[in-house]
């Protein structure tokens, strides 16, 4: 396993890693979740690419295959708002194949990630997640924590909630 900067050539791979996941959250949000379809995935990764200071790696098997993906880029205060806050980092993706979880992929994609925040001069950061999704466990165990905020993701008609770290 390596961890590798991603390419516009990975995006067909990427947006395919994130359908495999948006399909897990059906085993706990339930069978009629409604997902994204892979075309409107690969455009938003097409954006994440052309996001100035845009940073993505992705977590690769010796074998080729992607099996994670992390992002962020200068942050902003609401999902909304997409005007940067100086000294924040927004991270827009964190995703691994549901068949590795629990291998510590994502916790060494965001320690990677972290690690390159505080060196891009960032102070905080934040990402927004499903409310009630797994991922919570692991971002309070790497000492990420709720600041109140809520939302909804249109796509899945989810629940979302923030959550921020101090670099």
């Amino acid at each position: 396993m390596r961890i590798r900067p991603a390419e516009r050539a990975d995006i067909p791979a990427l947006a395919e890693l994130v359908r495999r996941c948006d399909e897990s959250q059906r085993s706990w949000a339930g069978p009629d979740v409604p997902l994204p379809a892979v075309e409107a995935e690969e455009l938003e990764w097409d954006l994440r690419f052309a996001r100035a200071g845009a940073w993505i790696r992705v977590a690769q098997e010796d074998a080729g295959q992607i099996v994670g993906v992390v992002a962020f880029a200068g942050g902003q205060i609401s999902r909304d708002d997409r005007t940067p806050v100086p000294g924040l980092a927004h991270v827009s993706a964190v995703f691994v194949s549901p068949d590795h979880w629990r291998r510590g992929i994502a916790r060494m994609l965001l320690v990677a990630a972290e690690e390159a925040m505080r060196v891009s001069g960032y102070e905080r950061a934040q990402l927004w997640t499903l409310e009630g999704s797994p991922a919570e466990r692991l971002y309070t165990a790497l000492g990420w924590a709720r600041d109140g905020r809520r939302d909804v993701f249109p796509p899945m008609g989810l629940d979302i909630v923030a959550y921020v770290k101090t670099l």
